[in-house]
């Protein structure tokens, strides 16, 4: 309805205002031209000076925000911007294969965790036997997907033994940082264990899709890094592939590395330079948790996603009382004589009538067969909200 509050909108829709998306998209600006030193901009960025510049400016306005953000207030070190040819570091390395997807698994949600963990075993098994590859298990993550970031890895070797690393990532570090820093450690791992095997085999095995996707465009600094660890890698092995797999469905061995990335995490952080993509990407999180913090009522399992259309705006309006029951429309209105339900006991609100109205006591009793409160009726699971909502529809109230 044009009439409910467009916070509340919001809230509901996890819609990032075009104030909030402005705000976002003026910092990653100015921290591109931060870490250009030689444009203009930079220098204008850089001795801004209070008498010369309008208050509407770019670099005032992306100035003030800055100030707002304390996250970002904090990264002092920025590894300057250049461009690089965007040709993968491996590519002339054709004994290196990159595997998003897994053939047995065509989408992680129509699996079951144990599903996905026989088909993921089943594969690993059958294109990386044990005997014969080196596994390396990788994983990464950050606090709130902006700081203290940590990585693990955890490799098993083809006599049986086994070894792991945990490593800190950085006060200020994204999750795709810290996974990406895991790689990193695999194939330093890599590089100091494989003169010792003859023709040796190795697949990094990685739950990050995103990152793997990745890899295939990297520039810049980060092609940089990852072109010296892929070449330290591939010297003394004869096949190096890097594979997706599933998270969290019960494979040990990844949860362990995962474990370990959690503990590279508590290690006491240090300041570290921060590429341009990287900050963009830390940007996007902290106004995605500044957000969050200003919307406390927000629930991303909410079970209204699961509704249909009809579904989800009935209990869309239910929830934030601006509907079309009389109690809304007569005190906004003004439309009708009365607030009163059609029984004539109380104001016709969402609580009367999923609650209290003995109109439809009997369609409550067939719908529900003992007593449920409000707050499961509108904000429970979804063969909750569902039954919320098929009161109203059989009821034939318009909402």
């Amino acid at each position: 309805m044009k009439s409910t509050p467009i916070r509340i909108m919001e809230s509901q829709s996890q819609i990032e205002s075009m104030l909030d998306r402005r705000d976002r998209k003026l910092l990653a600006e100015r921290t591109k031209y931060k870490a250009q030193p030689t444009s203009k901009m930079h220098k204008r960025i850089n001795n801004l000076n209070k008498g010369r510049l309008k208050r509407s400016s770019f670099a005032k306005q992306s100035k003030l925000i800055e100030t707002e953000n304390e996250i970002i207030q904090e990264i002092k070190n920025l590894t300057p911007l250049e461009t690089h040819a965007s040709t993968p570091p491996w590519e002339k390395q054709p004994q290196i294969e990159i595997r998003s997807h897994i053939r047995t698994i065509e989408s992680k949600h129509k699996h079951s965790d144990l599903e996905l963990k026989d088909l993921t075993s089943t594969y690993l098994n059958e294109n990386f036997p044990k005997e014969e590859w080196i596994r390396l298990y990788t994983d990464g993550s950050a606090e709130n997907a902006v700081t203290n970031g940590g990585s693990g890895v955890y490799i098993e070797m083809p006599d049986g033994k086994t070894t792991e690393s945990s490593i800190l990532t950085g006060t200020h570090c994204s999750n795709y940082r810290a996974e990406l820093e895991a790689i990193m450690e695999a194939l330093t791992i890599l590089g100091r264990i494989t003169p010792s095997i003859p023709q040796a085999k190795a697949v990094i095995l990685s739950d990050s899709w995103s990152v793997l996707e990745k890899l295939e465009v990297l520039r810049g600094a980060e092609r940089q890094q990852l072109a010296k660890g892929f070449k330290n890698a591939v010297q003394n092995t004869q096949s190096l592939v890097l594979q997706w797999i599933p998270a969290h469905c019960g494979i040990e061995v990844n949860e362990r590395a995962d474990s370990l990335a959690k503990e590279g995490s508590q290690l006491e952080q240090i300041e570290r330079d921060l590429m341009y993509s990287e900050v963009k990407t830390i940007i996007k999180n902290s106004m995605k948790n500044k957000w969050k913090e200003s919307h406390p009522e927000f629930n991303r399992q909410d079970g209204v996603h699961q509704l249909d259309r009809r579904g989800q705006t009935t209990i869309f309006r239910l929830r934030t009382g601006h509907n079309r029951l009389r109690h809304h429309m007569n005190r906004v209105f003004k439309v009708g004589e009365t607030n009163l339900c059609s029984c004539g006991e109380a104001a016709e609100t969402a609580e009367h009538v999923l609650q209290n109205c003995q109109t439809y006591d009997a369609l409550r009793q067939s719908i529900w067969n003992e007593a449920v409160d409000m707050t499961t009726k509108l904000y429970g699971p979804p063969h909750e909200l569902e039954r919320t909502a098929a009161l109203i529809a059989k009821a034939g109230i318009a909402v």
